[in-house]
């Protein structure tokens, strides 16, 4: 397989997923602050640290967050870039993907560029995210449908969970450590109906409202029990542990080893992470430091993104070709 193809699969994937992450997180925190008296300090300069922004240009207020958030072309986290890049990859490989997939994300891409979802924005705020969200959602489902599951799929499938281990880790550490009171934990004795709407927010943050409550819990913090759900949970597709789960059947279907024998740096390495959280209970966790814990994840989603590139995609040093094995 093409390196170059592999690389536009996975970065596609990527793209699409932060595009549907950061509208799920704007639209969460907008209603958190209607309904509920948050301190200035937690309203709108957490959503810009999940997204690793520290030097957004003015105040961070909700319009110029959102807006920023939404729409600057050079913030490359935007909705606007995310969905921009995501079809720009997906131009260039068009002979692997579904012609309905092309499609469907051209017809996004020129939606976004028109007044249309201009108009819906500035309408219906709640409208729009919710659209945006629909957007990866259904690109998935027609990916799903219409591509072989072969190759390509692989690495839009390592591209989609790899992103999502990280989103995860970063809206449950930062929305956590800034909202519970600075970091503190928070008993379920001493919450105020601030405490627990963060932990909605955190839960919506990360689609995992429903299925949270949903599951017979064993645990009864509630803020123990969320970040157990959200970090170590095996059946939530958006749970830290589920989701490098399937990073790793991925990369290991790349590679056509059984998941019980790591051979190369990226699957050595899912395996020494996974191992890792198997390793913790959520008590475990919390005496060490829950903060702690997911710097670790999002520092080690960083390194195998990096990982993955050398791995697969970086072809300098080899021969001259363009072409390699996966």
């Amino acid at each position: 397989m093409i390196s170059r193809v592999a690389e536009h699969c996975f970065w596609m994937a990527r793209y699409l997923e932060r595009a549907e992450d950061t509208a799920r997180i704007l639209d969460v925190n907008q209603t958190l602050l209607l309904d509920y008296h948050v301190p200035m300090e937690q309203q709108w300069r957490p959503v810009l640290i999940i997204s690793g922004i520290y030097d957004m240009p003015g105040e961070p207020q909700a319009e110029t967050v959102q807006d920023y958030m939404t729409w600057e072309a050079s913030n490359l986290c935007s909705i606007a870039s995310s969905l921009a890049a995501a079809r720009e990859n997906a131009r260039i490989i068009r002979e692997v993907i579904s012609a309905e997939m092309w499609e469907r994300l051209n017809y996004y891409h020129l939606w976004m560029q028109g007044s249309a979802a201009r108009q819906l924005y500035e309408n219906s705020r709640c409208d729009f995210y919710s659209e945006i969200r629909r957007i990866n959602q259904l690109i998935h489902g027609i990916a799903d449908g219409t591509m072989s599951h072969d190759e390509p799929w692989s690495f839009f499938q390592l591209g989609t969970y790899l992103e999502r281990a990280c989103q995860t880790a970063r809206i449950l550490d930062v929305k956590y450590h800034m909202g519970m009171r600075g970091g503190d934990k928070v008993q379920d004795a001493d919450a105020t109906p601030v405490d627990n709407a963060h932990w909605v927010a955190i839960l919506t943050s990360c689609s995992g409202y429903e299925p949270f409550h949903k599951k017979v819990r064993q645990l009864q913090d509630t803020g123990m029990a969320v970040a157990e759900f959200l970090v170590l949970d095996n059946e939530f597709p958006r749970s830290v542990r589920c989701c490098l789960r399937r990073c790793e059947r991925a990369a290991h279907a790349v590679s056509g080893r059984p998941v019980d024998q790591p051979g190369d740096g990226v699957e050595k390495m899912l395996a020494e992470l996974i191992g890792w959280l198997n390793g913790r209970s959520i008590a475990e966790v919390f005496r060490d430091g829950l903060h702690e814990a997911l710097t670790h994840v999002v520092d080690s989603t960083h390194e195998l993104g990096a990982a993955i590139h050398r791995t697969y995609f970086d072809v300098r040093g080899r021969t001259g070709s363009s072409k390699r094995g996966v």
